[in-house]
């Protein structure tokens, strides 16, 4: 399987956006536009319990994004928030797909806004850990634009740059034991992407493995462009894949894999010139000494 013309065409813009509507007329559009996104991930719950004879209320918790959307952060940060058990338990009252699809769609109308995790500090596009146990600054991207371009589009290299360098000094700074920087996403599969860290980050990319990736947007923010709607040459490629699901290797099913990443801290320093002197000052320092100032 090889969707390259949709990749190439709207997959470099296509990541989950960060844009929370405040009113009631807002998060109902939102829900509207999610619509076809959650049909997708109820799809894949509905396969996985199916074939694994799992209660569906397992399968939307472990392999769908839903426990975030809603706003209640990240699955592994216990306790679970009660509201979840309201979501869960009507959901399995229902009889059909396109019943659970509604039901997802009205929760996440009166649902609290998305939060980022503890710690984490944004910087445009992009957003930080703080350092794990190994000395590792994880690093993320959400699609904060709202111009109608792409963010990954060549006229915004710069802008991303631009939010990388504030982001690194903000690491250097605030994190001097940190030695590695690590990331986790389908992105990387894309040179609109990798193109924007140092050559070593982008090199070091190798499939990630195992499910947990499930629950968050590393793997299914590839199905949406930057308008939030679904790709179609992807979901093609998605539904079909789900005929033949292997319960051992359920991140096979999807059309781009997720990769892990991780390259020591220096070489972001390197590249994007953290602490060093840029040019414009070398210029002007030379220029002073020559006046004599």
């Amino acid at each position: 399987m090889k969707p390259e013309s949709q990749t190439r065409v709207s997959a470099v813009t296509g990541m989950e956006q960060d844009l929370q509507p405040t009113t009631p007329i807002g998060c109902a559009a939102r829900a509207e536009r999610l619509r076809d996104y959650f049909d997708l991930q109820l799809r894949f719950a509905e396969a996985v319990a199916a074939t694994a004879v799992l209660p569906l209320a397992d399968a939307v918790a472990h392999y769908t994004n839903f426990y975030r959307r809603f706003g209640f952060g990240r699955w592994q940060d216990a306790p679970i928030a009660p509201a979840w058990y309201t979501y869960t338990a009507h959901l399995m009252t229902l009889d059909t797909h396109e019943q659970r699809v509604a039901w997802t769609q009205a929760f996440l109308v009166q649902a609290p806004s998305e939060r980022l995790p503890p710690g984490r500090q944004q910087f445009g596009c992009f957003g930080c850990d703080p350092f794990d146990a190994d000395g590792r600054v994880r690093i993320h991207f959400t699609n904060h634009d709202t111009d109608g371009i792409g963010p990954l589009s060549r006229t915004k290299i710069e802008q991303r740059r631009h939010e990388l360098h504030g982001m690194f000094t903000y690491v250097q700074h605030t994190y001097p034991e940190a030695h590695a920087v690590r990331g986790g996403s389908w992105l990387y599969h894309l040179e609109a992407y990798r193109r924007l860290f140092p050559p070593v980050y982008g090199a070091s990319r190798a499939v990630q493995e195992g499910t947990e990736h499930l629950q968050g947007t590393s793997s299914w923010g590839q199905f949406l462009d930057h308008h939030e709607g679904v790709k179609p040459a992807l979901r093609a490629q998605f539904l079909a894949n789900l005929t033949q699901l292997n319960l051992h290797r359920l991140w096979e099913a999807f059309p781009l894999p997720t990769y892990s990443t991780q390259a020591p801290i220096q070489a972001f320093y390197d590249w994007y010139q953290i602490g060093a002197v840029r040019p414009s000052e070398t210029e002007q320092d030379a220029h002073d000494a020559a006046s004599g100032l």
